[in-house]
């Protein structure tokens, strides 16, 4: 077995990760040492954007004023007043602190693309919620994870790729090496301070199968929250640790339908669509269409989930079509069921043309055809439970009153007018949370309630900036923000504690 000694290990090589590596170096002077078990550094950080930047010098150059308090004090409401107020205070001001310090080594190119813009998904909750500067979707955790990386070598930071920690050794309750596998054989580091960063457990069926075990049987879409290096890692190093490990904090955060497509197929937009007819597996509708915007993004999951496979289908028929498409065309840019500002749909030949070239693919998540009947066999549901389903549909229409599901009668559009289609809508992720208990500099606490001796927890597996009620996740920071914050704050304080 090698062996190596530094000062500060830090578990896993994503973006809480890198910051906290990067942070503890350059206040300790220290040697520190980088764990990540994957080929490259930056996880789930490299696809990331929409952080905040509260009580930032950089929102008090551009005159934006400094809303932290009326924000915490919504978000604390929010979430019932279960967390740590001196946690939830140090995490909205370490976002602001973050980006200062990051802003010193950002090239200037990059800093230039940043822009004051709200939080896609915001509340507003104690007037307007400080901004996010980065436009939705615009990946600036690339970015920062570049920077990250230049100043960990910059500051002589060792990272090991392709290293996993694989088992921990204590003395006096305290860390004082940890194991790790690597290509050559093991490796292991003494080191007198350990930052646990490994991220989530999202693709650990068994802890998956004890927190929400319908999502195992699930069809999910494919995306960056899933990726396999997330096995919850470091549940067994913080309980050999003597770390509280928090249940009650676990939990998926779920979206859906989503277009089966994927979100950047040109049908996604029809998912929107406010007259648009939703049925499950069993062909058979289960919820007032559409779920969103009217119900959380985040929430509407934990609805589809109750569903077999967590799977839907959205159907329409010629008249229904025409109808959306004049719809998005009278609304222009921004429609009125489409949060994200989706663009207008092209005439009606155009969509039908969409649907034709999917199903020539040989999609089966994509259906068309003369009759309901026709249509449920191709894509693959009862044919006489979607024809009651859509005669029972039809019929309320013709009432003007949905009593089975209370849709608003002006968004209703009987199914009437062939040729009919289908467009299968899956279930998302955002992720998975939940983990170590932390105080308020992000130190891991033991089951006594005190804080474990050398220990700090970072990002997904951080519990503390969150709640779960009913498997609904409540949270006081975005993803993005908690970990670019817990890291700078679990760096800052690893240091000092040295």
């Amino acid at each position: 077995m090698k062996e190596k000694t530094c000062d500060i290990v830090v578990l896993g090589g994503g973006g809480s990760g890198l910051v906290a590596a990067a942070r503890a170096a350059e206040l300790s002077g220290g040697r520190v040492i980088v764990l990540e078990k994957g080929k490259v550094a930056g996880g789930g950080m490299l696809f990331a954007s929409t952080m905040r930047t509260f009580g930032s010098q950089w929102q008090s150059e551009r005159g934006i004023p400094d809303q932290s308090v009326s924000f915490l004090r919504g978000m604390m409401d929010l979430t019932r007043w279960k967390l740590d107020p001196c946690l939830a205070a140090n995490a909205i001001r370490a976002t602001g602190a973050f980006f200062d310090w990051y802003s010193r080594y950002e090239k200037p190119e990059i800093l230039a693309k940043y822009e004051a813009r709200p939080y896609v998904f915001d509340i507003p909750v104690g007037g307007q919620p400080g901004p996010q500067i980065d436009t939705f979707h615009n990946g600036s955790g690339r970015f920062i994870v570049q920077t990250m990386l230049r100043r960990m070598e910059a500051l002589g930071v060792e990272l090991l790729l392709e290293h996993p920690a694989v088992d921990v050794e204590t003395e006096n309750g305290r860390i004082t090496a940890v194991i790790a596998e690597g290509p050559g054989g093991r490796v292991r580091i003494a080191c007198r301070v350990c930052i646990l960063a490994t991220g989530s457990w999202i693709c650990n069926r068994e802890i998956v199968e004890k927190v929400c075990p319908a999502f195992n049987e699930a069809e999910v879409l494919p995306s960056a929250h899933q990726n396999p290096a997330y096995t919850g890692d470091g549940l067994p190093l913080a309980e050999k640790a003597g770390a509280f490990i928090d249940w009650d904090s676990f939990c998926l955060r779920l979206m859906g339908p989503i277009c089966s497509l994927g979100d950047r197929s040109k049908l996604d937009v029809l998912t929107h669509a406010d007259c648009a007819v939703m049925v499950d597996l069993n062909a058979k509708r289960f919820v007032a269409e559409p779920m969103a915007p009217r119900i959380d993004p985040f929430d509407t999951g934990a609805v589809l989930l109750q569903h077999p496979k967590g799977k839907a289908f959205f159907l329409f028929s010629a008249n229904s079509l025409r109808r959306i498409i004049a719809q998005t065309q009278k609304n222009g840019e921004h429609a009125d069921f489409d949060p994200f500002g989706m663009p207008v749909l092209p005439e009606y030949a155009e969509v039908d043309r969409w649907f034709t070239e999917a199903i020539d693919r040989g999609s089966r998540e994509v259906g068309k055809a003369d009759t309901v009947e026709e249509l449920a066999a191709y894509i693959g549901l009862d044919p006489a439970a979607l024809r009651e389903t859509v005669d029972r549909y039809n019929a309320s229409c013709d009432a003007g009153e949905d009593w089975e599901f209370f849709k608003p009668s002006e968004t209703m559009e009987p199914l009437k007018e062939g040729p009919f289609y289908a467009l299968g809508g899956k279930l998302s992720t955002d992720g998975a949370f939940g983990g170590v208990r932390v105080d308020p500099v992000m130190r891991a606490y033991g089951a006594d309630g005190s804080p474990v001796p050398g220990l700090y927890v970072t990002g997904d597996f951080a519990s503390g900036r969150h709640i779960v009620e009913d498997g609904i996740k409540k949270q006081i920071l975005n993803d993005m923000s908690w970990a670019l914050a817990s890291g700078f704050l679990a760096g800052t304080n690893a240091a000092e504690s040295l």
